[in-house]
């Protein structure tokens, strides 16, 4: 492993730990260590995949700030990398534009635009709204703009407050409700879609204790499985993936996100799937599927919409 590497390596794993709810550590203190560290890295950092995401990030970072000169660096840093050559330069100017116009910068978002409109005048009317409006009104020669179209795919979803799982949590934000109709989308209206999405609503607000225990029941099953397969040791084991003697401890380890209500017929009781934010698996998150009151099956992200 080269000098890069292991260091790509420490930036990332602090970025999984500052992702988890038991970090204490400042968005200042994350900008800090990763520069300090990015220092550190030979041009070997240039041809790792991974640090291509951590400037990505760094991007985000500054723009949420608006500082426009830190921006500028990182984005720099990316034309560096060996993987901007996989887009053509005209989008890499448009990314640019883009940046710099959510940083605040309009004379130099004008000007990467205006780069990307010489050579591929359609592209930057292909993307974000708020920044190919922004552009329209400086071209001597406005295009007439068309609101996008939307198909007629029934969406149907809303905000749940579970005060006993926010509290169990420990989150402010409401969980997220959506009827999924992949199995039976034609033969739905959406008033009918409506109609089962607050009635399982009350129903999950009514047994949100009963709800949460079964769930918590077999994800601590599952866990002491899990553990070995996932191998974290020493400091890592404890943020990530700690040993675990009773429910009521993932708490920490785990959020909700979604709540899935998926029905194959308006006669039968639907599946409900409740996908979580874990310590442990970032990338494949965790998934319950229910039927019936039970959980008919525990694992990754997919699991809390797939039947």
């Amino acid at each position: 492993m080269t000098d890069a590497q292991h260091i790509i390596d420490k930036i990332d794993n602090y970025l999984d730990k500052f992702s988890l709810k038991t970090s204490t550590a400042t968005t200042e203190e994350l900008i800090a260590f990763i520069e300090e560290q990015w220092k550190q890295a030979d041009e070997v950092k240039y041809t790792i995949y991974q640090s291509y995401i951590i400037i990505g990030r760094m991007v985000n970072e500054y723009i949420k700030q608006g500082s426009f000169g830190q921006m500028m660096f990182w984005l720099e840093e990316g034309d560096k990398h060996t993987r901007a050559n996989d887009n053509p330069e005209y989008i890499r100017n448009y990314y640019k534009g883009e940046c710099c116009l959510s940083c605040g910068n309009e004379e130099k978002a004008l000007y990467y635009l205006n780069l990307c409109y010489a050579v591929e005048p359609d592209y930057i009317f292909s993307r974000a709204p708020f920044c190919y409006k922004f552009f329209n009104q400086h071209l001597e020669h406005p295009r007439e703009l068309v609101e996008p179209e939307y198909d007629d795919e029934i969406e149907v979803e809303g905000e749940l407050e579970l005060p006993l799982w926010a509290s169990f949590f420990q989150i402010k934000d409401t969980i997220r409700c959506e009827v999924m109709l992949d199995y039976m989308e034609e033969e739905v209206t959406e008033e009918e879609a409506e109609d089962l999405l607050q009635k399982t609503m009350k129903y999950i607000e009514e047994k949100q204790e009963v709800i949460l225990d079964r769930l918590l029941d077999q994800l601590l099953l599952k866990y002491k499985e899990w553990q070995p397969r996932y191998g974290y040791e020493g400091a890592d084991k404890e943020a990530f993936m700690p040993d675990v003697e009773n429910k009521e401890q993932f708490g920490r380890l785990i959020t909700p996100l979604v709540i899935y209500i998926i029905i194959e017929s308006l006669d039968d009781k639907p599946h409900i799937g409740y996908l979580f934010d874990c310590s442990w698996d970032s990338e494949h998150a965790l998934g319950f599927m229910t039927y019936d009151n039970k959980v008919k099956d525990i694992g990754g992200a997919d699991t809390a919409f797939c039947i």
